[in-house]
């Protein structure tokens, strides 16, 4: 029959007090029931464990060599179970945060920062995504916990909180007629060839972002490219615009290109998403830590009004 720890936490108990009164006090048992489970533990093993007298109660040599064992098995299964109470609270394990390009600027930076002092003992590991599309899905199927990504949201089994908004800005070559405007209307977008990742992501985010004037869609002329930089290697280089959320501006500025504001367009929105059913318990801590950067950010915006 193997060894249950109990009996070890009872056989330490009283190897560590000489006296059965107080292991059993200490291990909040009666003394009757703590002396006949020691009894047991020594029938088990086939050896007497402590040698008793009215008078004291002494390890015995064969108690003596089992009780460096008993205090490192007892020791590592406490601390076992102290990791694992930590990860079902969400305060120890990893996190897997899903971002592209910028992630939600400044504010997604901030969160990240309060998470990791907030709770150093769950590792955090970050996961880019090459394409704005990948991020929503990669949640979906749970190859991240959760993630920074932009709006529309386009899968039912994610929960999202609202993390930024900001203007949509147009990015110029700086030699471009429209650079020395200080709003550029959509009208004037209409005969502009627009650099963006047409092929990769749903109808509903090229809606959002290009239906003010691209009411039918991509048009000939229009440029395909997956990344900020790449696209933006289109604008330095005259061939195109570039229609980006205003954080993109502070983010990758580049010598050769100007942004403006674009008139009369919603704004991006960028939201932390995570699955609906998420098995991960770390997540709840951090819309948590989410949570609470958003509100200290809001009470400042509104003491600046």
């Amino acid at each position: 029959m193997p060894l249950e720890l109990r009996h070890l936490r009872y056989f330490l108990a009283v190897a560590e007090e000489l006296n059965f009164s107080r292991a059993a006090e200490r291990l909040h048992i009666a003394q009757p029931a703590l002396s006949a489970q020691i009894r047991v533990l020594e029938t088990q093993l086939g050896c007497e464990l402590f040698a008793r007298t009215t008078r004291k109660v002494e390890l015995t040599p064969a108690g003596e060599l089992l009780l460096e064992d008993a205090r490192e098995i007892v020791a590592r299964a406490d601390e076992a179970e102290a990791k694992l109470v930590a990860v079902s609270r969400g305060r120890q394990g990893l996190l897997r945060v899903g971002f592209a390009a910028h992630g939600a600027g400044e504010t997604g930076t901030s969160i990240l920062r309060r998470f990791a002092d907030e709770f150093p003992g769950i590792e955090t590991k970050l996961v880019e995504a090459e394409r704005i599309d990948e991020i929503q899905r990669r949640v979906r199927d749970r190859e991240t916990d959760v993630a920074f990504a932009w709006v529309p949201i386009h899968y039912e089994e994610l929960v999202s909180i609202p993390v930024a908004s900001e203007r949509k800005l147009v990015a110029l070559n700086a030699a471009h007629p429209l650079a020395s405007e200080q709003l550029i209307s959509t009208s004037a977008l209409e005969s502009e060839p627009i650099v963006g990742p047409w092929d990769e992501v749903s109808e509903e985010m090229l809606a959002f972002w290009y239906k003010p004037f691209r009411p039918e869609g991509r048009r000939e002329g229009d440029l395909h490219a997956k990344t900020v930089d790449e696209s933006l290697s289109f604008v330095a280089r005259g061939l195109a615009v570039y229609c980006v959320p205003e954080s993109v501006e502070r983010f990758y500025p580049r010598p050769q290109v100007v942004f403006r504001p674009i008139a009369g367009v919603e704004p991006a929105k960028s939201v932390l998403v995570w699955h609906r059913d998420t098995q991960n318990p770390a997540v709840e801590s951090f819309v948590a830590v989410s949570r609470s950067v958003l509100a200290e950010g809001d009470a400042i915006q509104s003491d600046n009004l």
